[in-house]
């Protein structure tokens, strides 16, 4: 459906759904039981949290072998926005792939690649061949293999759990992904240090095999049933994102919540990706002490989403999404000037905390207010943002090299402060949702 005018709520026609969205929400279990009672959803679970430690596994060790490669920021952040340069051609076509091909398949072939991709990179690192040119082609082709897939990933959990139970379900997940968002980092500062960057990567392969395997077990259809509609693949896809865009952009909460998702998507990202730097020149640390400043971020991650995933009929979705974004900018400025390590690992914890309140709150308020048939090609243009950090990351390198790797961090989070709070002041009503 294409909206004629501008509207505060989603439109209601459109083609059937087969989706668990058309479970009654007033029967719905709304608990963090209500979405473990589906079998799938618990394999979905397993393969999220291996998915997510994986993940971590390779940006953790491409950010610390690009600083031994290169020794310096620049190069740290190239590889790192190499990684996420395809997001910016591939999400939206992504999303078109997630509304139009059968979810569940996609991410077993996109996991099979990956592998397939990582193990050839930790041949190539054991034979001691591993170029910077090299790591940036493999960053490159594993970003590709990633924005393909997670719209697909995003968007399949609506088809697993009733509409009632959505930010249960995610908040879920994302308890479960602050697991492996502590371990991953920690395999990888481990694997670095005693085996080099073909353990990391040989790691990633496996880790790959394992959501494979524990995507075969679920049984719900990944294809969702709408009418297709006429022509060639390639001009139906072109209709099809267009129809998502003018979905969007027809829809004032939308509109505004992807904007304000794209600009802070340009700078949320700089204090991760300098973290190696970070670690060598303010605390003359190695890669061990890389994996556990990373594994702080993650551990703060798990009291959000654990309280988010107990929590019932979550109704103030619009507030939670600003002030993470906010508490998020200031705990990454204080992050930049901290010199201590107990410290800094208290100020990553809290960055985990509400970064990841913001992810599952963004996602929650996307799947409540567009159409169910759209969730495909909404969630691919969410990832944008981390196509668009391309710009903050390289500008973050340049930065660093001139003027300090704290000053280019600390500016980061000066800017997110700056983007919720204009948010607050140009589009009041986001806080109502």
């Amino acid at each position: 459906m294409q909206p004629s005018t501008e509207s505060d709520a989603p439109a209601t026609s459109g083609a059937p759904v087969a989706t668990a969205e058309d479970i009654d929400d007033a029967t719905a279990d709304v608990s963090l039981w209500g979405p473990l009672r589906s079998r799938d959803y618990r394999w979905f679970l397993l393969g999220g949290l291996t998915f997510s430690g994986s993940l971590w596994v390779g940006i953790t060790a491409v950010g610390w072998i690009a600083l031994e490669l290169t020794g310096s920021p620049s190069g740290v952040t190239l590889a790192s926005a190499v990684w996420f340069s395809p997001f910016v051609v591939l999400a939206l076509p992504a999303g078109v792939l997630a509304d139009s091909m059968d979810r569940r398949w996609l991410m077993i072939v996109l996991r099979g690649l990956s592998a397939v991709l990582m193990l050839a990179g930790a041949l190539i690192a054991f034979s001691g061949q591993l170029t910077y040119p090299l790591l940036l082609v493999l960053a490159a082709c594993n970003g590709a293999l990633i924005i393909i897939e997670m719209p697909a990933r995003q968007a399949y959990i609506a088809m697993l759990v009733p509409r009632g139970q959505l930010v249960n379900a995610m908040a879920m997940l994302s308890s479960e992904g602050s697991v492996s968002r502590v371990a991953g980092p920690l395999l990888a500062g481990i694997l670095l240090d005693e085996t080099g960057a073909g353990g990391a990567f040989l790691a990633f392969a496996v880790l790959c095999l394992m959501i494979i395997i524990f995507t075969l077990r679920i049984r719900t259809p990944g294809r969702v049933v709408r009418e297709r509609a006429p022509g060639a693949a390639a001009g139906r896809m072109h209709r099809e994102l267009m129809e998502g865009l003018r979905h969007i952009a027809g829809h004032r909460d939308a509109r505004a919540v992807v904007t304000l998702a794209i600009l802070a998507g340009t700078v949320s990202w700089v204090y991760v990706t300098l973290l190696p730097v970070m670690t060598r020149e303010v605390f003359d640390g190695d890669a061990r002490l890389l994996g556990t400043l990373s594994a702080a971020i993650g551990i703060g991650q798990v009291p959000s989403a654990v309280l988010l995933a107990f929590y019932r009929n979550f109704r103030h979705t619009g507030i939670a999404y600003i002030a993470s974004m906010l508490t998020l900018g200031l705990a990454i400025v204080g992050y930049a000037v901290s010199t201590s390590v107990p410290l800094t690992l208290g100020l990553l914890a809290l960055t985990g905390l509400t970064f990841s309140s913001q992810h599952i709150m963004l996602n929650a308020i996307l799947l409540r207010i567009v159409e169910p048939r759209f969730h495909g090609r909404v969630l691919g243009a969410m990832f944008l943002p981390w196509g668009f950090n391309v710009l903050g990351l390289l500008s973050a390198g340049a930065i660093a090299e001139a003027l300090g790797v704290q000053l280019a961090v600390g500016l980061s989070g000066a800017l997110l402060v700056i983007f919720a709070s204009g948010a607050v002041l140009l589009r009041p009503q986001l806080l109502r949702i």
